[in-house]
């Protein structure tokens, strides 16, 4: 009956047989596995400690135990049952790899190599699942090195599993180790086993190098298979080649379809309202010094405490830096839950009584979309850290303004856009500079024209690289000054700038600086800062604004390719977002050639600093309140989510 998918019907039966022989294991062990399967977790563990007082020597069971417990988030309780488990029976392999599981969320790094090692010694093909597991655990929560080692042990075991190729080379990249990652990335490809997302994970990988070889041939194979519905490529890394809404809405959707499969995760209920104020709860595995940090922090602060009362749930590891010791004390409940499965951090949502649950993940590295399948607020909203559409129809909101996601575009979001008046990005007002260097300090020439880029190597196309090479050498003595990249990606770009004509030593490199008020001063020295295409700067453009660095940007069709458009528009400077590559070039030049133009911009962007809604944290969060105040009370009123335009209004600072 169970495994004809009649779970409930099944599970009334071994209740009523529990009722007459409340001793019968086998039913226990049946209730046990139909509760697990359906995610009721607490049920379940409550059924395997009655079954583990009537069999006190049923290994199997207190294992199963164990790893419920895993899943609640109770790594202590689940380890110290396993620690007895192992004590009595040395030889228990799927023990130790469980135990190493568990140790994960006690930060034991060097115990959990120790069990793995074990486990995989014992019976490497029963404890691989688990194992790999365990790795991809360390992952996300950011603790790479001991993944990537215990990766490499599953390897040692069992040298021709994909799954651990696929696994150790994810970690390189996660290490931003491309180089390296490259042969097995190629060797996998060229296996022509099904792995889902391959073709993008390679490309992502040679574009990190600057490797622009077959790149033409490359994205139009991974657009095309995402139009046929193929796990081509993952959401965020598909941004970067395809500026395409349609595509990108429909390499969202396949994401979600194969992540959060309809029906993974039953629907939670709420715990009943009593709260006067409206509560109000932020996701992130980001919360520390990361972009998503920096530019929420100041919002957090802001909330007006006597209308809500504001939760953050972080699913990241603690960096121990200031910018997150600051984020804790922005709100009144900060909750550490890293180590907490999907279905936990749902339900621990869910309990806690959140009306809206805003996401600042979505589908990047730190996302945590699945624990929003099963919807633990009646009100979820996208925001920030993922520049698109979730493709998920449990995601009710996106934040977003009229610049980046246009109004004609609403078709290809599964969401209902809040449009604010300004940005939709909040800043932490303007950045604060340490004093500024001289060039020849920064590594920069006395004199010439500094063209600027400090994004991420993996969003520099090759059209606009060649584009950057005819400006310089349009504009003599003048340099181009990147973001440094690994030796790889330099070799290229010296490769590329020598083919196009022009000296690589014109191609100088940034090292990040120990603070970030160094890296703001340093970067007041450029002149312009050229924006990437299709994928924009985002919080690197709010920077450049905010030290009085004009940038110059390409406006796409999709979100990611209008942010810097957007930020421009915020701090009235909106002429500089251009619509056609030749616009931009010659836009370029002309501020290049003219210092006295570029000194008005210069110096409009200085004042900009306290007068343009850019900076104006105040009033990005009183805007952003009252979207949460409409969809609240749309909500209260049994009202489906719409579209919302929030109106312009001065406030307070």
């Amino acid at each position: 009956m169970w495994q004809g998918g009649r779970p409930f019907e099944a599970q009334s039966l071994c209740e009523a047989l529990l009722r007459e022989h409340p001793g019968h294991l086998d039913a226990h062990r049946l209730l046990a596995q139909i509760l697990t399967s359906s995610s009721r977790i607490a049920g379940a563990i409550a059924v395997r400690r009655r079954l583990s007082a009537l069999a006190p020597l049923d290994e199997v069971n207190w294992l199963q135990l164990a790893n419920l417990l895993q899943q609640s988030g109770e790594s202590a309780a689940a380890c110290a049952l396993l620690d007895r488990i192992v004590e009595r029976q040395p030889g228990f392999a799927a023990a130790h790899a469980a135990r190493g599981l568990a140790l994960v969320g006690l930060n034991r790094d060097h115990d959990v190599l120790e069990a793995v090692e074990r486990a995989l010694r014992l019976d490497p093909r029963q404890t691989h699942p688990v194992v790999l597991q365990t790795g991809y655990q360390l992952l996300q929560l950011g603790r790479i090195g001991t993944a990537y080692e215990t990766f490499s042990r599953l390897l040692e075991s069992q040298p021709q599993d994909t799954r651990a190729q696929q696994a150790r080379v994810i970690t390189l990249i996660g290490m931003n180790r491309y180089e390296e990652a490259l042969p097995g990335l190629l060797a996998l490809q060229a296996s022509r086993q099904p792995i889902d997302y391959l073709p993008g994970i390679v490309l992502h990988a040679k574009l990190q190098c600057c490797d622009w070889s077959e790149i033409d041939a490359a994205r139009a194979a991974i657009r095309e298979a995402v139009r046929r519905g193929e796990r081509a490529d993952v959401p965020l890394a598909f941004m970067v080649h395809s500026d395409s809404p349609a595509e990108q809405r429909r390499c969202a959707e396949i994401y979600v379809a194969d992540k959060c499969p309809s029906g993974a995760a039953a629907p939670l209920p709420s715990a009943a309202r009593v709260a006067s104020r409206i509560r109000i709860a932020y996701l992130s595995g980001d919360f520390r010094e990361h972009a998503v940090g920096q530019l929420i922090v100041g919002v957090l602060e802001r909330h007006d405490r006597s209308r809500f009362e504001v939760f953050a749930f972080s699913t990241g590891h603690d960096d121990g830096s200031a910018l997150r010791a600051r984020i804790a004390g922005a709100v009144e409940h900060f909750i550490d839950a890293v180590a907490w499965s999907d279905r936990t951090l749902a339900e621990r949502i869910a309990a806690a009584g959140i009306d809206i649950l805003v996401d600042l993940g979505g589908h990047s590295m730190t996302g945590r979309t699945a624990a929003l399948a099963g919807k633990p607020a009646p009100i979820q909203v996208g925001f920030l850290g993922y520049p698109g559409t979730s493709g998920a129809r449990f995601i009710d909101y996106l934040v977003a303004d009229p610049r980046v996601l246009r109004p004609q575009d609403q078709e290809h979001y599964t969401e209902q856009v809040i449009y604010l008046p300004h940005s939709y990005l909040p800043t932490d007002g303007a950045p604060a500079a340490a004093p500024r260097p001289q060039r020849i300090e920064a590594g920069l020439p006395v004199r010439g024209f500094v063209f600027c880029c400090f994004n991420g190597a993996h969003k520099i196309s090759p059209e606009s690289f060649a584009l950057w090479m005819r400006l310089l050498a349009a504009v003599p003595a003048s340099v181009l000054w990147l973001r440094d990249v690994a030796s790889a990606a330099k070799r290229n770009l010296t490769r590329t700038a020598a083919k196009h004509g022009v000296d690589p030593g014109r191609i100088l490199y940034a090292p990040r600086t120990a603070t970030r008020r160094e890296h703001y001063a340093r970067f007041a020295l450029a002149d312009l800062f050229l924006d990437t295409h299709p994928y924009n700067a985002h919080t690197t453009a709010s920077e450049a604004l905010g030290v009085g660095v004009p940038v110059l940007t390409l406006r796409g069709a999709g979100f990611a390719s209008r942010v810097a458009a957007s930020l421009l528009e915020a701090c009235g400077l909106g002429r500089l977002a251009v619509d056609t590559p030749e616009d931009y070039e010659r836009l370029a030049l002309e501020l290049a050639r003219n210092p006295g133009e570029l000194a008005e911009l210069q110096a409009s962007l200085r004042a900009a600093r306290t007068t343009a809604p850019l900076f104006d944290t105040m009033r990005y969060c009183r805007d952003l309140e009252s979207a949460f105040d409409h969809i609240w009370a749309r909500s209260q009123r049994g009202e489906a989510p719409t579209t919302l335009w929030v109106e312009a209004r001065p406030q307070p600072r």
